[in-house]
């Protein structure tokens, strides 16, 4: 089998037809690209101070009045996103995804802003990953697999972390407090202190009950019910830990690449696939 492969990718009339599949693909992903690129730089620039409701790009620090402990690294953060695969080797591409998220907010020295990270884009480096965690990776991550976990990922954001920013500023469909109990959530994917310190307990099961370490204690100066909130709306949502400088560079470079590099992959492919034709007599004449 390994031979089998080997002789195929050695050929180049595979390559010429898979530049052939590929080429227009990354024609058009070039195109989307270069239109997030636009999008980022057109969308205003604002301090949390002066932000209006719609889109806007912000840059800060992440705060929070308490943490939660992430499942692989066990380190306190603000939220945290596991990915994991099970059974790939029974051709079972089994994503899952799990996040939790303490209280979140971005402060840029104007004021705070509450960010609720469900669903958004996250651009930062993978916190912790780890292959063959059996099904203590599945319970210690949450997810629920079939089988196996085979990979885990995890990534998170910690207090103190420089990002940037670029959501929907909205009214806040959580604003009005709920206290029925020590438990309730200030959204759906928020989690109270007391919630948070019932899973920190679960990874460090010998802390104590009463003063779990390592969590705050909730302080005036964060707004839990706030009128408004930074989510995801009909664009974009990217939190990142690169600069707005740095992402639109990137993009920059990669549309260039993509919109143009896809049309020459897709003509040479097409140019080798009629030589081929041609030197095997199927074709006749010049072209």
């Amino acid at each position: 089998m390994i031979q089998q492969i080997a002789g195929l990718l050695s050929q180049r009339l595979f390559w010429a037809a898979l530049a052939v599949v590929a080429g227009p693909a990354l024609f058009v992903r070039g195109f989307r690209l270069l239109e997030r690129k636009r999008l980022i730089m057109d969308i205003p620039r604002s301090t949390i101070r002066s932000a209006a409701l719609g889109p806007i790009e912000i840059s800060g620090k992440a705060v929070g009045p308490y943490t939660l402990v992430a499942p692989i690294s066990r380190s306190d953060c603000l939220y945290y996103r596991v990915a994991g695969q099970s059974n790939p080797k029974a051709n079972l591409k089994n994503w899952k995804m799990r996040e939790l998220c303490a209280p979140l907010f971005l402060d840029d020295g104007t004021g705070k802003v509450m960010i609720y990270p469900t669903h958004c884009d996250l651009q930062i480096e993978a916190s912790d990953q780890t292959e063959d965690r059996g099904k203590a990776g599945l319970a210690l991550a949450g997810l629920p697999l079939e089988g196996e976990a085979e990979f885990l990922q995890e990534y998170c954001i910690r207090p103190g972390d420089q990002l940037f920013v670029l959501g929907d500023l909205q009214e806040n469909p959580w604003a009005k407090c709920d206290e029925s109990s020590e438990l309730s959530r200030i959204g759906p994917g928020f989690v109270s202190q007391n919630e948070a310190d019932l899973l920190r307990q679960e990874v460090f099961p010998v802390l104590e009950k009463v003063t779990p370490a390592g969590s705050a204690v909730p302080t005036p100066e964060f707004d839990y019910h706030p009128s408004v909130i930074l989510m995801k709306g009909h664009g974009p949502f990217v939190i990142s830990t690169e600069s707005q400088r740095e992402i639109v560079a990137a993009l920059g470079w990669k549309s260039f690449l993509y919109v143009w590099g896809g049309p020459a992959a897709a003509l040479w492919g097409l140019w080798e696939i009629l030589s081929h034709a041609k030197t095997a007599g199927l074709l006749e004449g010049n072209f």
